[in-house]
């Protein structure tokens, strides 16, 4: 009888491969992958999501997907972090930025920066009894964020097993992905996929970044902060969805800040909204001067002067409130709009409500 030497030497080591193979149990065989499948608009149309797979917003965050968190260093992105886990532990009801939550979930967060004494700070501010069953945060490993280590992997893959989260966070990007380059952005992104569970279980995976410093005069708002995105284009086209953070002013001391997000492929992005960095999480910041923020020190602040008046009137009879609607669609503020109406009331004839430009 041939011995497998005798195969490899006849054969080759594909045959031995085969014979093995054709010896194991039906049970150990692997099934074979779906590399790509097609589906008819009916089918496409008929789709439903499995349930509990839309977890924030307007699909802003839903299981098997990537979204990106950018901002300045500082800025408060792994508050923003324990901030949705704390949102998904209330579950139904409770909100992450303005944006409902669907249902409870479990959070896992990856990070490298913040050391004991940092975490054991944050979380004396929060009531952590909620959070204890579905939270967990690892100190920074000892030799780093390493999907290069097998054995990392391995110790990744049995916390995953245990806590089975629904969301997992990678803080910061650049602990996973060292270099800025195109492959090395998307070998990253595949060693990370490679390390969840597949299918239903696969849960959503939330990567915190650094935005690049901003010119003196920019003040990128909206969609456009996407391309503020530090590094490659690959983070900025890999999620579903993004949200930046920005400070309100560069004042020390001002600890508010402004959240956009700038791209959901899924659903509507939404409005941005201002948020002050307090009791260990985020809180609404209120009456909020967003010409202010806009237009800030040092870039030329804009001012509504008789030209733009005269512009917005074009001519016509109007009602106070169509032109402080005119003027706000030209990016000024509801009480700059009626500051100017006052200021300029010499030139405005008032005949029974209707405005007129004289």
């Amino acid at each position: 009888m041939k011995d497998a030497n005798d195969i490899l030497r006849e054969r080759g080591p594909a045959a031995l491969v085969a014979m093995v193979d054709n010896a194991k149990p039906a049970a150990e065989i692997a099934p074979p992958k779906t590399w790509i499948e097609f589906l008819s608009p009916s089918q496409l149309r008929d789709f439903h999501p499995p349930e509990g797979w839309n977890l924030v917003g307007d699909y802003h965050l839903q299981r098997e997907t990537v979204v990106v968190i950018g901002g300045a260093p500082g800025i408060g992105k792994s508050r923003a972090l324990v901030s949705l886990a704390n949102a998904g532990a209330q579950g139904a009801g409770a909100e992450w930025f303005g944006l409902p939550v669907h249902r409870q979930f479990r959070t896992m967060i990856v990070q490298a920066e913040n050391g004991r004494v940092r975490l054991q700070r944050d979380f004396d501010r929060i009531d952590t009894g909620r959070l204890d069953e579905f939270l967990r945060v690892c100190p920074p490993p000892p030799y780093g964020i390493r999907f290069d280590q097998r054995e990392f992997v391995d110790q990744l893959k049995a916390g995953i097993s245990e806590f089975q989260p629904d969301v997992i966070a990678f803080d910061p990007w650049n602990a996973v992905a060292a270099e800025d380059k195109q492959k090395d952005y998307l070998a990253a992104f595949e060693s990370i996929r490679s390390a969840l569970p597949t299918g239903d279980d696969r849960p959503a995976m939330v990567i915190v970044a650094h935005t690049r410093k901003p010119s003196s005069q920019e003040r990128a708002s909206g969609a456009g902060l996407l391309a503020t995105l530090a590094g490659s284009y690959v983070l900025g086209s890999v999620p579903r969805a993004a949200f930046v953070m920005q400070r309100a002013t560069n004042e020390t001391t001002d600890d508010r800040v402004v959240w956009t997000c700038c791209k959901n492929n899924d659903g509507e992005m939404g409005a941005r909204s201002a948020w002050r960095r307090g009791n260990g999480l985020f809180v609404p910041a209120g009456d909020f001067d967003w010409q202010a923020f806009d237009n800030p020190e040092g870039k030329g602040k804009r001012e509504i002067d008789e030209d733009l008046m005269e512009a917005a009137f074009n001519g016509e009879g109007i009602t106070r409130k169509e032109l402080v609607d005119r003027l706000k669609s030209r990016d000024f503020g509801k009480s700059a709009a009626y500051e100017a109406i006052k200021r300029f009331e010499d030139h405005i004839d008032d005949t029974g409500g209707i405005l007129k430009w004289t």
